[in-house]
């Protein structure tokens, strides 16, 4: 029996060895119990979407897809947790099968999930098979389906490919042996650059015909879902249905975030391939010196599955905010702070590896990169943790139950005179209370309320200031000079210039392909012309391009003046339009009427 010492003494000595060229498996070590780590992280997660909506046939979905990526991470890495003995290679030959098991079952898995946003009634028919039988019918039909294959191709040892188990007392020939019992296809030598970690075990994989394809399959199922669900996602949004739009934008986002990672995932399996000239077998080990294994495929090794761990934790977070967020007090909140804290913290490790590797190539002193690395990320802390905020916002933006919904409807009307008395702190912890709302929470709450009062008092939102970023002049869309202000005249020749068949409507492909609009995004070009489209008809009428036109002329004018009128105290305008004649008139909030003369607004 092979023996490397008590646990503590073991990873001590591999993790204060590592070198990629050198020691490398405490680099392996701490990958494997990260995608352990994550693994308990997503099986909570799977519980919150279940917990939220156990009979709603879309939480037993995704809550469901979670617990197959907690069951692909926990086994994607378990060969590298530990120095395992021999003895443990019939525990690792089936967590292979779990591992690729659940790789098939997420393919069926993401290839569904646009069904959940679909009006489709097939789509309605699958929907509900999920949320009586799916949760156990999908697993046992993808264990039997490889299960199957594997019989047919000559064995799992075959088809999902071999293990090797190599033992190293000390610097010399080592032992070895595989889980089928065949012996190694090499004698197994122990070299002396990795005689700090000795004795130590390493177990290897080989990669059978079926894994090759079962590696590639979520690829393309995270392709599909990514497609399927953005199409349910520009139908929602012409729908105009608010919740559900945030919903979806956010799982397209998941995918989005699934398919590139899988990609990433990919390219490092074809590199592996590229440097051995054959996809990995058994005779790809360190401890073979017939095959001369490079320490960059010894450090790309890991990252495969550790890749394939990032987009499970990506897709987990984004997926459980999405399903859950209009349910669970905070749920938004907690997943953006979990985010944070996990890519500020797998920053810093990655960083901190790679400087105290470079200086220990370098100059012999891995301590020296430590410094350089740890001393700025303590210093920069405040800033790169305020970018993360930003960025963790934009994928997970600030969403409220229908319990806080009304706490912030109460609070609202406390403090609309600019203070919370006594006994209105009083009624607000009452009503806090009454809704389940923690402490902690309502404080959030009354915090996001002001911030978001302080945006509004700074901030017009409209159509000219939506679309500005967007290098946009929005006046040249609806007349003919691109300034405000524009007469009759100039914007039915703007319609009539984008209607390009004269039939006279303006259809979504024409609105599109219009030299201004085509310079946006797809996504704008149809959320501005559903703007336009005020009887959501699918056509722009020329009384809707025209009405459009003048508010966002008269946008464009008041921000423009808006220092002036201030300063001045003008009224504000209630009321625009342009008569037969051309002349551009305005009904002022004071019952005021004002023309434009051609260079100056002129009171009547």
């Amino acid at each position: 029996m092979a023996d490397v010492g008590g646990p503590l003494s073991y990873y001590w000595r591999a993790i204060s060895n590592i070198e990629l060229a050198g020691p490398f498996m405490g680099y392996w070590h701490i990958l494997a119990l990260f995608s352990i780590a994550s693994a308990i992280f997503l099986t909570f997660l799977s519980f919150l979407v279940l917990r939220a909506g156990p009979k709603r046939a879309k939480n037993r979905f995704m809550a469901l897809m979670l617990l197959t990526e907690a069951l692909r991470c926990a086994t994607s890495m378990l060969f590298w947790v530990y120095a395992w003995p021999e003895g443990f290679l019939n525990v690792l030959e089936p967590a292979r099968i779990v591992y690729y098991t659940m790789s098939f079952q997420l393919f069926i898995l993401y290839i569904l999930a646009g069904v959940f946003y679909s009006e489709r009634e097939w789509a309605k028919q699958i929907s509900e098979f999920f949320r009586v039988h799916g949760l156990y019918l999908l697993p046992i039909f993808s264990f039997t389906l490889i299960l199957g294959l594997s019989y047919f191709l000559g064995g799992t040892s075959v088809a999902i490919g071999d293990i090797s188990w190599v033992y190293c007392e000390e610097v010399g020939q080592g032992q070895g042996t595989t889980a089928s019992g065949d012996p190694l296809p090499f004698v197994p030598m122990c070299p002396e650059k990795y005689a700090a970690v000795y004795p130590l075990t390493l177990s290897l994989v080989a990669l059978g015909p079926l894994t090759r394809v079962l590696l590639f399959i979520p690829l393309i199922g995270a392709i599909v879902a990514t497609i399927a669900v953005g199409r349910s996602q520009r139908r929602i949004k012409g729908e105009g249905d608010s919740n559900l739009i945030g919903e979806v934008r956010a799982v397209r986002l998941g995918f989005i975030g699934k398919t590139i990672l899988q990609i990433t995932t990919t390219l490092i399996l074809f590199t592996m391939i590229l440097i051995l000239g054959e996809s990995p077998s058994l005779r790809t080990n360190p401890f073979n010196f017939e095959q001369q294994v490079s320490p960059l495929l010894i450090a790309l090794s890991p990252l495969m599955p550790t890749a394939v761990v990032l987009a499970a934790l990506f897709e987990g977070l984004i997926f459980t905010y999405a399903v859950i967020k209009n349910d669970m007090f905070g749920i938004d909140e907690k997943l953006r702070k979990t985010f944070i804290t996990a890519s500020f913290a797998g920053l810093g490790a990655i960083l901190f590896l790679i400087a105290t590797e470079v200086m220990e190539s370098i100059f012999d002193q891995g301590w020296i990169g430590g410094v350089i690395i740890g001393l700025p990320l303590i210093i920069l802390r405040s800033p790169i943790v305020s970018v993360l905020s930003r960025f963790s916002s934009a994928m997970m933006p600030e969403s409220h139950t229908n319990e806080e919904l009304g706490y912030l409807e109460m609070y609202a009307l406390a403090s609309r005179d600019g203070k919370i008395t006594t006994n209105e702190r009083s009624m607000l912890n009452l009503q806090a209370k009454s809704y389940g709302i923690e402490e902690e929470r309502m404080v959030h709450l009354e915090k996001w309320y002001e911030q978001e009062k302080i945006l509004e008092s700074v901030q017009h939102i409209n159509l000219s200031e939506k679309y500005g970023d967007s290098g946009i002049n929005l006046m040249s869309v609806f007349g003919t000079t691109g300034e405000a202000p524009i007469d009759e005249k100039e914007i039915k020749k703007s319609f009539t210039s984008i209607d390009m068949n004269k039939d006279g409507v303006i259809s979504p492909n024409e609105f599109s392909n219009s030299p201004e609009v085509s310079k946006l995004p797809d996504e704008y070009r149809e959320e501005m012309f559903s703007e336009i489209d005020l009887n959501k008809d699918g056509l722009l009428q020329y009384e809707e391009f025209r009405a459009i036109a003048q508010i966002t002329e008269s946008q464009i004018l008041s921000e423009s003046n808006i220092q002036d009128e201030k300063s001045e105290m003008n009224p504000s305008v209630k009321q625009q339009w342009t008569d037969e004649a051309g002349h551009t008139w305005r009904l002022m909030d004071d019952d005021s009427t004002m023309w434009w003369d051609g260079t100056d607004w002129q009171q009547i």
